[in-house]
């Protein structure tokens, strides 16, 4: 979408509102990090961590956590949160401080779990307890756990701790009154106990498992769960901090004929995490939904000036219409988070393009891609490397700028690889009409392509399997090299298959695009013992394919040994001659150690040719 005006024709018919509208996209699970059994998710409130629980074979349930650098980014590998955190019983309900540096968590588990085994710590106080861990910074392991004690805890059920913004009110699930509900507790200061708990009562309190509660960062809504065998997640609201809670209502946008829990959100990440299983017990996941703004306040259909000056005339109130910022919902009152916001929408309509506007070292390969819109029903595309042409070519004057028109999809292959230290202009603009066509301009974008084909740096990888701290991840974050590329011996920087893991064992890398490879640098495994264990990789067969569903065998090669060393520097170089691919996948025939079907690896790194001149001429890697 372009600045000016944004079509939402047809999209929304209602009366007068008295609070910011959403629409929200399809639910789905969270790239990376769900996995059948996973649940309770929690995100920091900088949105940078993700705590949730997964189901164990031996311990009943278990704290894991996901991390990024930016909102926005995917989550990383989830690793398992080491004791004394973990225990051989039941860890679950996370909830972390606004400042990140307490991790609030229960070991109660519905009575239905009991006869698996899962049963609390008997260090508790009785049905399960509320307990929490402190560090001294966020990049600070976690101290031992204490229990909170009463008066929060009892002889009875405690589950489900949800802390306010402040750090000030402790919302939990109990049923010391002899059905579960949700109860809250309040304590003066950080420091200070936590105080004697009341129970939220009417009309919260409907004898029906209330559970998982949330609370908004402003304190004004909190979300929870109710609802029998297949509950769902509600929402109540309350106009101040100090005032009675409304009626709840149920959280459409999560909900569905499943089980919900465990609503979470941070400010800033327009996503909402959950969780969803088929049953008060069953076969659950996290999963995400994504809420986006309505900008067009006075429903005219289109979103401009306007409406601008409408929000500016409602500066500084609360809980108004024009309450659409930060994302995902808001934060109770008008001012510069919901300028910002209105601004996106007005001049992108959430359209995020791929190079990123004014990104450099893009890959001579790379296509462009940008989020599609709901109200277009085809694009036209435009590329040069002139911002004069780009901007002003239309379909009536294409300037040679016009690459495609009319094309559905929210991508556009670049035909042949890009030319190296240039600088692109693009712009895409959204045809809302294919008989009668209705054509607004988008943005002119623009990035850089790289100065010359070096390594691929948009790796991602995946395994069958790794020990716990040991993912495949690792192989490809440069953790244990040097400046020198040399690698260490330290076992949490490099790749280790699980102990009785599935069979073959493999590991693949994808890239961000289709790449003619050149060439793939391998470290082995170079643990201290290695020239003992030989858990390095030996006997491999490497495949390629460019749509990561039909795979083609490149070779079957002997992967040199490691050192044990720690200088170990690369002592292995597998050559593609150009082969153009996507995806990249080791599978592992045999170690060098010879003792168990384990295996691993310390660092791979792949580079990719230059494309030809235009003269037809390689230039050389």
């Amino acid at each position: 979408m372009v600045a000016g005006t944004l079509a939402l024709a047809g999209l929304f018919v209602h009366a007068p509102r008295c609070d910011a509208d959403f629409i929200f996209g399809e639910p789905t699970k969270i790239p990376n990090v769900s996995v059948p059994g996973a649940g309770g998710p929690q995100i920091s409130r900088d949105g940078l961590e993700f705590y949730f629980t997964r189901d164990s074979d031996e311990d009943c349930q278990d704290l894991w956590i996901a991390r990024r650098s930016s909102v926005g980014e995917e989550w990383s590998t989830p690793v398992r949160l080491e004791p004394p955190v973990n225990s051989p019983y039941p860890v679950g309900g996370p909830c972390l401080s606004p400042d990140g540096l307490e991790l609030y968590f229960s070991d109660g588990m519905p009575m239905q779990y009991e006869a698996m085994g899962c049963v609390p710590d008997p260090s508790g106080y009785g049905g399960g307890d509320i307990w929490v861990t402190r560090r001294a910074t966020n990049d600070s392991a976690w101290d031992d756990p204490i229990n909170l004690g009463p008066p929060v805890n009892t002889s009875n059920y405690e589950d489900h701790p949800c802390l306010t913004s402040d750090g000030l009110t402790l919302f939990f699930t109990s049923d010391r009154s002899g059905s579960a509900t949700l109860w809250m507790a309040s304590r003066p200061a950080i420091d200070a106990p936590w105080g004697q708990p009341q129970r939220l009562g009417p009309p919260i309190d409907m004898w029906m498992f209330e559970s998982t509660p949330f609370m908004s960062p402003d304190g004004l809504s909190l979300y929870f769960s109710y609802g029998g065998w297949k509950p769902d997640i509600h929402v109540s609201k309350r106009t101040s901090v100090t005032a009675p809670w409304g009626p709840p209502v149920r959280f459409e946008p999560v909900n569905s004929p499943e089980a919900e829990y465990h609503l979470s959100f941070a400010e800033g990440d327009p996503m909402l995490y959950f969780t969803r299983g088929t049953g008060f017990i069953g076969n659950y996941d996290v999963w995400q939904v994504e809420a986006i703004p309505i900008a067009d306040f006075n429903d005219d259909k289109v979103v401009d000036v306007a409406d601008m000056s409408s929000l500016l005339e409602h500066w500084g109130q609360k809980n108004s219409l024009y309450d659409i910022g930060p994302r995902p919902l808001g934060d109770g009152r008008v001012d510069g988070e919901d300028l910002t916001v209105f601004c996106e929408q007005i001049a992108y309509d959430e359209t995020v393009p791929t190079p990123g506007y004014g990104e450099k070292d893009v890959a001579a390969f790379a296509g462009l891609r940008w989020t599609a819109s709901p109200s277009a029903q085809a694009y036209d595309v435009y590329l040069g490397t002139s911002l004069a042409e780009v901007d002003s070519a239309s379909r009536m004057d294409p300037m040679g700028a016009l690459v495609s028109m009319d094309q559905s999809a929210n991508t556009y292959d670049v035909e042949g690889p890009l030319d190296f230290g240039q600088t692109y202009y693009w712009r895409v603009d959204e045809v809302n009409s294919l008989s009668h066509p209705s054509i607004i301009k988008g943005m002119t974008w623009h990035f850089t392509t790289e100065a010359a084909p070096g390594p691929i740096d948009k790796v991602l990888a995946m395994a069958s399997s790794a020990e716990v701290g040991a993912g495949p991840e690792h192989t490809i974050d440069r953790s244990g090299l040097s400046s020198d590329d040399l690698h260490d011996i330290a076992t949490g920087t490099m790749w280790l298959s699980a102990a009785g893991g599935p069979q073959p064992t493999w590991i693949q890398y994808d890239f961000d695009t289709c790449y003619p490879l050149d060439a793939m640098w391998v470290w082995n495994y170079n643990s201290q013992f290695e020239k003992v264990l030989g858990m390095g990789c030996k006997e491999v067969t490497i495949e390629y394919s460019d749509d990561g569903t039909t795979w083609t065998t490149l070779d079957d090669v002997q992967l040199a040994r490691a050192t044990s060393q720690s200088d170990y520097l690369y002592n292995t170089v597998v050559h593609f001659d150009g082969v153009v691919a996507r995806s990249v996948r080791l599978t592992i025939r045999s170690n060098w150690g010879g003792m168990s079907p384990q295996y691993g690896l310390s660092e791979v790194r792949f580079f990719y040719l230059a494309p030809e001149t235009k003269e037809g001429q390689s230039t050389s890697h």
